[in-house]
């Protein structure tokens, strides 16, 4: 079993690795390169860049899933610290 910084590893790896290839499939499907327009319809690269995309998605609500005690822990901090800062300047 993996721990949770391993979790959390594999997990931004996997983002990275979807992220970049949705990233690259959709420059090329915007810019259609002339010379390489034969190599991206032999790929598929709009099925590509869908579905990658849906793994980048996916993987991503994973990751808030993962953090959601730390987005919690985060905004109360804020809430707080913003309660005891505020102040009101004197007129």
């Amino acid at each position: 079993m993996l721990s949770k910084p391993e979790k959390n590893y594999c997990l931004d790896i996997a983002l990275l690795l979807f992220g970049a290839v949705s990233i690259a499939t959709g420059v090329a499907i915007s810019i259609k390169p002339p010379a390489l327009m034969s190599f991206l319809k032999a790929i598929n690269v709009k099925s590509l860049h869908e579905w990658s995309s849906y793994a980048l998605t996916i993987l991503l609500m994973f990751h808030l899933i993962f953090h959601v005690d730390w987005f919690k822990a985060m905004t109360r901090k804020k809430i707080h610290s913003k309660k005891s800062t505020t102040t009101i300047p004197p007129s």
